[in-house]
């Protein structure tokens, strides 16, 4: 078992370094079970990444070919297994940290990939199912056009404050009436109506692609019955449901919650060596910081719900510590730990909806829409409401 859970699959033959590039890719295949004894036995330089597959047929049964982590490690993995080829992915940083830079080409990085996974310092990275890729790619979307949509509107609020020009609340720029409402606010020029249809634009084409890929992520929690409990954790939402899915992926190469706590950069970092005790310090500076971010906001929901446990216990430990940063990152780590039982099914079913719960699955029919609701087989969208919530209270 590997240190991130992920088990190495046994390699009877040689381990092959392979250093990938977009179109080409050079290889080393190592001899031997040491990182400092085994011997290069054969390498091949810069040969074209359309022949991954004839060159795979050419491998010895048993050989196991390494990849360090990149964009397009994990497809050229699964071309690999489809000749029958067995391979692995290291995590890049890890393996950049080990390695030596002084002298690098694809050649030598080839040979230093087949060492450091003969090491066994390098973690592996867990290879993510069809599905499981395909949800972290829509995440990805969702989160560019989120960071694209945010700055044109900060754009055109900062160009119309520069003219003194302050809009009244609920002004929707996305809408119709909000450009024409922008139009009509001041005497603009010929050039300033350009630039101004110009930002408004940008603005509705960030927020429609955003809208869109909010509609695919909520269809998806609806239609799988594991995504939709987890809108059951307080502050979790079906666009936080999805991408706990999408980052998450198979629950059981986590062994405990710490594991899972410790995935998502949650876990505090520690800095004792010697007779230098400085304690724990903040989060650890790595992990996977999408969803962290997203546990982060939920953490800030709990504290503002009265009723919630959690609200209590977070602003004790606030108060304690004299510092809300703790306290959330706290309230995050224990939403993490209900995350991991949730998921391995170990959590008591519900009896009933609660009303935060009921506001959900109405937020997530809306997000659908009704037409969309109509067109997958429900008479309503309260039919819709009725399933999801009947798939919510029953046991696992």
């Amino acid at each position: 078992m590997n240190a991130n859970g992920t088990s190495a699959p046994v390699c009877s033959g040689r381990v092959i370094g392979m250093d990938l590039h977009p179109d080409i890719f050079s290889a080393a295949a190592l001899a031997g079970r040491d990182a400092a004894t085994a011997k290069v036995e054969q390498q091949w330089d810069q040969r074209p990444i359309a022949e991954l597959e004839k060159w795979g047929r050419t491998l010895r049964a048993g050989d196991l070919v390494v990849f360090e982590s990149s964009g397009n490690s994990f497809a050229a993995v699964d071309r690999l297994r489809t000749v029958g080829v067995e391979a692995v992915v290291l995590e890049s940083q890890r393996a950049g940290q080990i390695r030596t830079t002084y002298c690098a080409n694809d050649r030598l990085d080839a040979v230093k990939l087949g060492r450091i996974y003969l090491s066994g310092l390098a973690k592996l990275v867990w290879h993510p199912d069809a599905r499981t890729r395909e949800r972290r790619e829509v995440l990805h979307c969702h989160r560019q056009a989120v960071i694209t949509s945010t700055p044109a509107r900060n754009r055109l609020k900062s160009f119309l404050s520069d003219h003194h020009v302050r809009l009244k609340m609920g002004i929707r720029l996305t809408e119709p009436s909000g450009a024409a409402k922008v139009q009509a606010s001041a005497s603009w020029t010929a050039l300033q109506k350009l630039l101004l249809e110009e930002m408004l634009g940008e603005l509705q084409l960030a927020e429609a692609r955003r809208r869109r890929l909010v509609t695919v992520m909520a269809q998806e929690v609806a239609a799988d019955p594991s995504l939709l409990r987890l809108m059951r954790l307080l502050g979790v939402r079906y666009i936080i449901a999805f991408a706990i899915a999408a980052v998450v992926g198979d629950i059981t190469r986590f062994a405990n919650p710490k594991k899972l706590v410790a995935y998502l950069g949650l876990a505090p970092s520690v800095a004792d060596s010697g007779l230098s005790i400085r304690g724990r310090g903040g989060l650890v500076p790595f992990g996977r910081g999408d969803l962290r971010a997203l546990l982060i906001q939920s953490a800030h929901n709990a504290l503002r719900q009265r009723n919630s446990p959690l609200h209590a216990w977070g602003w004790k430990l606030c108060l304690r510590k004299s510092n809300k940063n703790v306290a959330v990152a706290a309230v995050a780590r224990k939403l993490t730990v209900s995350i991991w039982y949730l998921m391995r099914g170990l959590l008591a079913p519900l009896k009933e909806l609660d009303t935060s719960l009921q506001v959900k699955l109405g937020r997530l029919a809306t997000s659908i829409g009704v037409k969309a609701i109509r067109e997958l087989g429900y008479e309503s969208k309260t039919a819709f409401i009725k399933e999801k919530a009947d798939w919510l209270l029953k046991p696992t």
